[in-house]
């Protein structure tokens, strides 16, 4: 799943679909949950990006517990404790990495 945290790139403007063309749009500092839904609905469209999505709250709590700024591959356990922690991004965000880590895991 991929959590949507405080915007890292705050006044960055991208070109977004919109109504079936592109335009450019400022993509501004999160300041409320429904400005951090509306600026994570953008982030899925411009990436083409299929996953489940969550935002992180005002309090950033999960940026702070998982160190996601600015993205990073986290895996939890089924015991809710981090397994796998990828390095920062964008160098250290390797989906490939994660995907053999995950595929040596024992089969239960």
């Amino acid at each position: 799943m991929l959590v949507y945290i405080r915007e890292a790139h705050p006044d960055s403007v991208l070109f977004i679909p919109d109504s079936g063309k592109e335009v450019l749009k400022k993509i501004t500092q999160t300041e409320s949950a429904d400005k951090r839904v509306e600026n994570a609905e953008i982030c899925l469209t411009a990436l083409k990006l299929s996953l489940p999505t969550v935002i992180d709250r005002e309090d950033n709590k999960a940026n702070i517990a998982y160190s996601g700024w600015p993205d990073r591959m986290v895996v939890v356990g089924v015991d809710g404790r981090i397994a796998y922690r990828g390095d920062p991004g964008p160098k250290g965000f390797k989906p490939q990495e994660v995907e053999e880590w995950l595929k040596r895991l024992p089969k239960s």
